[in-house]
Protein backbone atom coordinates (compact mmCIF):
# COMPACT_ATOMS: atom_id res chain seq x y z
CA UNK A 1 0.00 0.00 0.00
CA UNK A 2 2.80 2.44 0.83
CA UNK A 3 4.44 2.06 -2.57
CA UNK A 4 0.57 2.81 -4.16
CA UNK A 5 0.55 5.78 -2.36
CA UNK A 6 3.97 6.56 -3.60
CA UNK A 7 3.34 5.62 -6.93
CA UNK A 8 0.19 7.63 -6.96
CA UNK A 9 1.98 11.02 -5.78
CA UNK A 10 5.27 10.38 -8.09
CA UNK A 11 2.87 10.30 -10.99
CA UNK A 12 0.51 13.44 -10.57
CA UNK A 13 3.64 15.79 -9.86
CA UNK A 14 5.44 14.23 -13.09
CA UNK A 15 2.49 14.29 -15.52
CA UNK A 16 1.80 18.08 -14.10
CA UNK A 17 5.63 18.96 -14.74
CA UNK A 18 5.54 17.47 -17.97
CA UNK A 19 2.17 19.17 -18.81
CA UNK A 20 3.55 22.67 -17.65
CA UNK A 21 6.89 22.47 -19.68
CA UNK A 22 5.96 20.83 -22.48
CA UNK A 23 2.77 21.61 -23.56
CA UNK A 24 1.90 25.07 -21.54
CA UNK A 25 5.45 26.51 -22.35
CA UNK A 26 6.38 24.96 -25.73
CA UNK A 27 3.23 23.51 -27.02
CA UNK A 28 3.77 19.94 -27.30
CA UNK A 29 0.39 18.57 -27.69
CA UNK A 30 -1.49 17.52 -23.94
CA UNK A 31 -1.67 14.21 -25.05
CA UNK A 32 2.18 12.99 -25.82
CA UNK A 33 3.32 15.73 -22.45
CA UNK A 34 0.64 13.33 -20.29
CA UNK A 35 1.79 9.91 -21.92
CA UNK A 36 5.58 10.97 -21.65
CA UNK A 37 5.04 11.82 -17.83
CA UNK A 38 3.26 8.51 -17.19
CA UNK A 39 6.18 6.22 -19.12
CA UNK A 40 8.58 8.36 -17.09
CA UNK A 41 6.86 8.34 -13.87
CA UNK A 42 6.82 4.22 -13.67
CA UNK A 43 10.36 3.84 -15.16
CA UNK A 44 12.31 5.92 -12.82
CA UNK A 45 10.32 4.70 -9.78
CA UNK A 46 11.42 1.17 -10.42
CA UNK A 47 14.99 1.99 -11.47
CA UNK A 48 15.64 5.33 -9.66
CA UNK A 49 13.73 4.72 -6.66
CA UNK A 50 13.72 1.08 -5.25
CA UNK A 51 17.02 -0.16 -7.23
CA UNK A 52 19.65 2.68 -6.93
CA UNK A 53 18.31 5.17 -3.76
CA UNK A 54 18.26 2.21 -1.32
CA UNK A 55 21.43 0.96 -1.93
CA UNK A 56 23.32 4.50 -3.03
CA UNK A 57 21.90 7.98 -1.34
CA UNK A 58 19.59 10.69 -2.35
CA UNK A 59 22.19 12.61 -4.94
CA UNK A 60 22.89 9.65 -7.19
CA UNK A 61 19.45 8.52 -7.48
CA UNK A 62 18.24 12.06 -8.43
CA UNK A 63 20.81 12.03 -11.59
CA UNK A 64 19.99 8.64 -12.08
CA UNK A 65 16.38 10.01 -12.45
CA UNK A 66 16.89 12.91 -14.53
CA UNK A 67 18.97 10.75 -17.05
CA UNK A 68 16.10 8.63 -17.04
CA UNK A 69 13.46 11.41 -17.73
CA UNK A 70 15.83 13.17 -20.12
CA UNK A 71 16.21 9.91 -22.28
CA UNK A 72 12.64 8.38 -21.83
CA UNK A 73 10.71 11.53 -22.44
CA UNK A 74 13.17 12.55 -25.74
CA UNK A 75 12.76 8.73 -27.50
CA UNK A 76 8.81 9.20 -26.98
CA UNK A 77 8.39 12.40 -28.18
CA UNK A 78 10.89 11.38 -31.19
CA UNK A 79 8.85 8.35 -31.72
CA UNK A 80 5.57 10.02 -31.48
CA UNK A 81 6.44 13.55 -32.72
CA UNK A 82 8.98 12.56 -35.18
CA UNK A 83 11.24 15.77 -33.92
CA UNK A 84 14.03 15.99 -32.08
CA UNK A 85 12.57 17.89 -28.54
CA UNK A 86 16.20 17.75 -26.74
CA UNK A 87 15.96 21.17 -24.72
CA UNK A 88 12.42 20.63 -23.68
CA UNK A 89 12.68 17.02 -22.41
CA UNK A 90 16.00 18.70 -20.60
CA UNK A 91 14.18 21.49 -19.17
CA UNK A 92 11.11 18.72 -17.73
CA UNK A 93 13.85 16.57 -16.72
CA UNK A 94 15.23 18.97 -14.45
CA UNK A 95 12.34 20.43 -13.24
CA UNK A 96 11.19 16.13 -12.33
CA UNK A 97 14.92 16.06 -10.46
CA UNK A 98 13.92 19.24 -8.37
CA UNK A 99 10.76 16.97 -7.47
CA UNK A 100 12.82 13.86 -7.15
CA UNK A 101 15.26 15.45 -4.43
CA UNK A 102 12.32 16.11 -1.80
CA UNK A 103 10.40 13.18 -2.86
CA UNK A 104 13.46 10.43 -2.55
CA UNK A 105 13.58 12.30 1.34
CA UNK A 106 10.16 11.17 2.01
CA UNK A 107 10.64 8.44 0.29
CA UNK A 108 13.47 7.48 2.68
CA UNK A 109 11.93 8.76 6.06
CA UNK A 110 8.45 6.90 5.86
CA UNK A 111 10.02 4.15 5.04
CA UNK A 112 8.71 3.36 1.63
CA UNK A 113 11.68 2.64 0.31
CA UNK A 114 14.79 0.81 3.00
CA UNK A 115 17.64 2.64 3.29
CA UNK A 116 19.62 -0.83 3.26
CA UNK A 117 23.18 1.41 3.27
CA UNK A 118 22.91 1.23 7.23
CA UNK A 119 22.12 -2.02 7.67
Amino acid sequence: MKHLKAIVIKSIAIILISWIVLSLIWNIPLMHAVIGGAIVSVMIYVIGDLLVLRKIDNIVATVVDMGGALAILWGYLYLALGESYFLESLVASAGIAIFEWFFHSWLLKSHVVPDERSM
